[in-house]
């Protein structure tokens, strides 16, 4: 298996969008984030550059509610610059980060109920047992790649809870790659032993993680 597992806490900030008079763009995607038809979709897109040469995005679900929006410097590859927001599907923000070419700056978490919790200001991270690379070799170790033709590349965005007490709740799927590769990483990580949980202002607290998995 060619598995390369790169692992962040992603935030993400609104940004407002205005109309420049350059040509708007719309690309349809599936499940697995791949262009299909406007008939087969369950994201679309709407693109344009600013004044700046920058591309201003907005990702919808196909039931019409804001799914992500921020700037990119460039599509191919992603570079982001500028605040990011994406949201759950009942409109609550899920996550803000602020980054400047391509390097994140800032960045914040929301349940969907909007409980918040600034990573930044956590008094000490929630921690895997025995550190970030007992976490990356568990996921190596764990991870079994289906039986797949054309194996995909790409990113899978999963997000967990790590509670108070440590276990692993609400895993999810931010944005998909592949629905077999998705639900082997969901496995994955429900099956995580408990991390050492977070703790701000001496008292241990949920905390959201987004990870993205990346597979060469």
């Amino acid at each position: 298996m060619n598995l390369r597992l790169t692992i962040s806490v992603l935030f993400l900030t609104i940004l407002g969008f205005h109309s420049y008079g350059q040509q708007v763009d719309t690309t349809y995607y599936d499940t697995d984030w791949k262009v299909v038809p406007k008939n087969n979709s369950t994201y679309h897109r709407i693109s344009f550059k600013d004044d700046e040469g920058k591309i201003l995005v907005t990702d919808y679900f196909n039931t019409g509610e804001i799914q992500m929006t921020g700037r990119f410097l460039s599509l191919s590859p992603d570079v982001q610059d500028g605040v990011f927001t994406w949201y759950h599907k009942n409109g609550q923000k899920q996550s803000e980060k602020r980054f400047v070419n391509g390097k994140q700056i800032t960045g914040q978490n929301w349940e969907e109920d909007g409980k918040t919790v600034d990573m930044l200001k956590l008094d000490v991270q929630p921690e895997y047992p025995g550190g970030i690379q007992k976490f990356y070799a568990y996921l190596g170790e764990n991870f079994a790649y289906p039986a797949i033709s054309n194996r995909p590349k790409g990113t899978i965005f999963m997000s967990f809870v790590i509670n108070s007490d440590g276990s692993i709740t609400d895993v999810t799927v931010q944005k998909p790659l592949h629905k077999l590769l998705d639900a082997e990483a969901v496995r994955v990580l429900q099956k995580m032993p408990h991390w050492k949980p977070g703790i701000q202002n001496g008292k241990p607290v949920r905390v959201r993680y987004n990870i993205p998995i990346s597979m060469k």
